[in-house]
């Protein structure tokens, strides 16, 4: 098997033998924008497949390691899911069952006796820094599923974070939702909420990389929860390399909404972590919130997105929630085929491509040491 080395910053003067088609899926931005270009097209191939009964096993017998220390439903069940159907396996590790959980090994260790006995590792962790720890003591492919800490007081992110899998569900189903004669680089998008650096892990995702894919994004949110000038600056530089998307930043979120095709938001209020809710009913409701008024001024074939958990009746009401223009069940819905997709782009390059000659040949070492003997004498 052909490898390549690749320096592991945690340990110095330690390496880390990776195969050369080797490639994780950590931030969005080491992506080009062709490969995600690729990847969509992957995904929505796997989704055509299915609508027609077709379930290939293409990654027969690959074991997936599945390390969580949050909750989780759509990102667990569909990576376990989509695992089964393409043939492999899922493994659920919690975090608190795992030696490195309990202190008694650190996360390094860890990630490298996970990845010498699995195929590839999907994490999901409260810390960034666990992630990339995990990335750089790997042998394997490692998946992100998520890194969102606790907030500070003040309400704003307390590192950097990111939900990849997430936007590549959302990407699809702006794709499967798109107004008749746009393509994905004429599309708008605006995202309400608390848009301030690290704050929400899945909106720093689009900030990121809807630009690079032409996508104009609106952030509409008090000034005191804009992105920085320093993440607007990075973004928008990346943007002009790439798609040339507009970001723009509004209190109004009616100066934008008659140009929107998709309104997205998320929680400013998760699981009692961030803005408490006597200051998000004070500051970010209802002005921030996606209601019938909101919708009023938007058009006709705009969508409502949210990455849900979510609380009703706060950053959406139930009329929109439950409402004609919502695809926030299609969006949980197409986390599968995002997975699917992911995890046959990644990990099809590594597959095992023993020739029929070398299986029959091991095949008859088994037998032969597996097949009693019956000595000359016991006749």
């Amino acid at each position: 098997m052909s490898v390549r080395q690749v320096a592991n910053d945690e340990k110095e003067g330690a390496t880390v033998m990776k195969h050369e088609h080797y490639m994780d899926m950590n931030r969005l931005s080491d992506w080009s924008v062709e490969q995600i270009n690729e990847l969509l097209d992957m995904c929505l191939l796997l989704k055509e497949m299915e609508e027609k009964g077709v379930r290939l096993p293409l990654l027969k017998d690959v074991v997936l390691a599945m390390m969580f220390d949050q909750q989780s439903t759509r990102t667990r069940v569909s990576f376990e899911t989509a695992m089964t159907q393409l043939g492999g396996h899922a493994m659920f590790l919690d975090g608190s069952s795992l030696h490195a959980g309990s202190g008694q090994e650190d996360i390094a260790e860890t990630a490298a006796i996970i990845s010498s006995m699995a195929d590839a590792i999907m994490i999901r962790s409260l810390s960034q820094r666990v992630i990339d720890e995990v990335v750089a003591n790997s042998t394997v492919p490692v998946i992100s599923g998520m890194s969102c800490a606790l907030f500070q007081e003040d309400g704003f992110g307390s590192q950097e974070q990111h939900h990849p899998t997430q936007v590549i569900a959302d990407l699809i189903t702006m794709i499967e939702r798109k107004p008749a004669g746009k393509k994905l680089s004429d599309l708008t998008f605006m995202w309400l909420g608390d848009g301030a650096d690290g704050f929400d892990c899945v909106f720093m995702d689009h900030l990121s990389l809807f630009p690079r894919l032409g996508i104009r994004v609106i952030c509409a949110a008090p000034k005191k929860f804009w992105p920085s000038d320093e993440l607007l600056a990075k973004c928008r530089a990346q943007a002009a390399e790439d798609g040339n998307g507009e970001i723009i930043c509004t209190e109004d979120p009616l100066e934008y909404a008659g140009e929107t095709d998709f309104f997205y938001t998320g929680v400013v209020n998760y699981h009692n972590y961030g803005v408490s809710e006597e200051e998000a009913f004070k500051v970010f409701y209802p002005k921030y919130q996606i209601n019938a008024d909101l919708m009023a001024h938007a058009p006709k074939s705009a969508w409502v997105l949210h990455y849900l958990p979510g609380n009703r009746n706060w950053e959406l009401t139930d009329e929109v929630w439950d409402g004609p223009q919502s695809a926030l069940l299609s969006l949980g819905e197409n986390r599968l085929y995002a997975q699917r997709g992911i995890l046959v782009y990644i990990l099809w390059p590594l597959r095992r491509n023993t020739s029929e000659y070398l299986k029959d040949y091991y095949r008859g070492k088994v037998e032969d040491l597996l097949t009693p003997r019956i000595r000359n004498y016991d006749f």
